[in-house]
């Protein structure tokens, strides 16, 4: 895994910054390891534009939120992909999403069950899904790969760790627990948001009262008393 300045993460996603900060207030920022936001602040990893990139193409079927979730909640099975897909270029991988029961017609399932693998690998593992959604994880790292190298960025190593290799797992326990950390910071900054703004709507209260009682106590009748 490789680290990324935001400049560079940015860059190689094709999205201002303006656009990421907005999508940081929305809660719609999906990084690798199940997080939000980085191990560091400013710094981002190499797997960070998978899910990022992974989150934009669900958008449009699953909404912001559902994608946010479905990229955050299941990067065992994303991560999974994109190792097999280094460790095998030959055959395309592929994350799929298939629907069960619910109201098809108003696209609200009832589950949505997630899993990877080659093309006919998702497809038995989804039957009798209504509908199934593939993402083909080997053309996404390939597109990454072009969009960095036109910047000068070298992505060509391999992402991650194929499932079957010691590091996998390792690497995996380790982050599970800087995944902690970053939710907590992230529970902190959040907390101390809420009490900045509600101090700030408490002071402004207290401004339109003070100011109200102002204007009362300089107002004709009140003089004449």
């Amino acid at each position: 895994m490789r680290s990324l300045t935001r400049d560079q993460f940015l860059t190689i996603l094709g999205m201002s910054s303006p656009t990421f900060d907005a999508l940081q207030r929305d809660g719609h920022v999906a990084l690798a390891f199940g997080t939000p936001i980085p191990a560091t602040p400013g710094r981002y990893l190499d797997l960070d534009l998978v899910g990022m990139a992974m989150a934009t193409v669900l958008a449009p079927t699953f909404g912001r939120d559902g994608a946010t979730w479905i990229v955050l909640g299941f990067f065992n099975q994303w991560v999974a992909a994109v190792g097999e897909a280094d460790v095998n270029p030959s055959r395309n991988y592929f994350v799929a999403m298939g629907s069960f029961g619910g109201d098809v017609i108003k696209r609200k399932p009832d589950e949505i069950r997630i899993t990877h693998g080659t093309d006919e690998q998702v497809l038995s593992d989804l039957q009798g899904a209504h509908s199934v959604m593939k993402i083909d994880i080997t053309y996404l790292l390939a597109r990454l790969r072009i969009n960095a190298r036109v910047v000068g960025i070298d992505l060509e190593p391999p992402f991650f760790f194929p499932p079957e290799h010691e590091r996998y797992s390792q690497i995996i326990t380790e982050f599970k627990q800087q995944r902690e950390h970053r939710v907590a910071r992230l529970r902190r900054d959040r907390q101390k948001s809420r009490r900045r703004q509600a101090m700030e709507r408490e002071q402004g209260t207290l401004f339109k009262v003070a100011q109200r009682l102002k204007d009362q106590s300089t107002s004709p009748d009140m003089a004449m008393q």
